[in-house]
């Protein structure tokens, strides 16, 4: 059979989105869909044998092999069973759902601020499901929250952000876990800003200037102090 060259540049098309999808777990929400489209290409003479029976014994084939990974696949899911459980984070949400007006912006954690944005609807910075350079840069920005940078620095980066809640993540905010194994927010951070290695996590410190962070809620897992407008000098 010969191949068209429709047929071959939509097989290097994929071929690209194949290798976007290695690179960047992310990026398979273009190549599974593509994948889908030049599936179709088995059931066309341009590539399979000309004849129908040929044609149709390799296209029973392709699909047999497939169901096998499949039909397990679909087994485990199945056998799953539970339920997403997290006290903290749903006492959290509800504090913020009675306490702060709907365009209120938050930072944090990505993890967080995507359940936060999911549950609450309030405006968030950064967001775990989005990527570019930018955003990677204000996460960046964001998890100064983490560092051991000076709270006059934070706080000054936050309100170029326009951010007005930060919630702090207690796991987050230290360094002392045994298992951190120097990978570690603020330990990171240490390679990173080197200047500033040895100071207590921003974290611990938030409240040391009342004028410019102001707790508001708290519980075992979570705190969320409120930047403030800087006092006029």
């Amino acid at each position: 059979a010969v191949v068209s060259t429709q047929s071959t540049g939509h097989v290097f098309q994929l071929a690209c989105y194949t290798g976007m999808a290695v690179l960047l777990m992310r990026l398979k929400l273009f190549m599974t869909p593509y994948m889908c489209v030049v599936s179709g290409l088995a059931a066309s003479n341009t590539i399979l044998p000309q004849t129908t029976k040929s044609r149709y014994m390799v296209i029973f084939i392709l699909l047999g092999a497939m169901s096998i990974p499949g039909y397990g696949n679909i087994e485990r899911s199945l056998s799953m069973e539970g339920e997403y459980n997290n006290p903290a984070q749903e006492e959290l949400f509800e504090w913020i759902n009675a306490n702060t007006e709907q365009d209120s912006v938050f930072a944090g954690s990505m993890p967080v601020m995507a359940n936060l944005r999911l549950s609450t609807g309030r405006r968030i910075v950064n967001h775990p499901h989005y990527e570019d350079a930018a955003l990677r840069e204000r996460t960046k920005l964001v998890y100064q929250m983490f560092s051991r940078k000076p709270v006059r620095e934070v706080h000054e980066t936050l309100r170029s952000l326009s951010v007005q809640y930060a919630v702090l993540d207690k796991q987050w905010c230290t360094d002392s876990r045994p298992q951190s194994n120097g990978c570690a927010i603020a330990q990171l951070w240490d390679r990173e800003d080197p200047v500033n290695r040895g100071r207590s996590v921003f974290c611990e410190r938030a409240v040391d200037l009342p004028e410019l962070f102001k707790p508001v809620f708290g519980n075992r897992q979570y705190r969320v102090v409120q930047v403030l407008k800087p006092p006029p000098v």
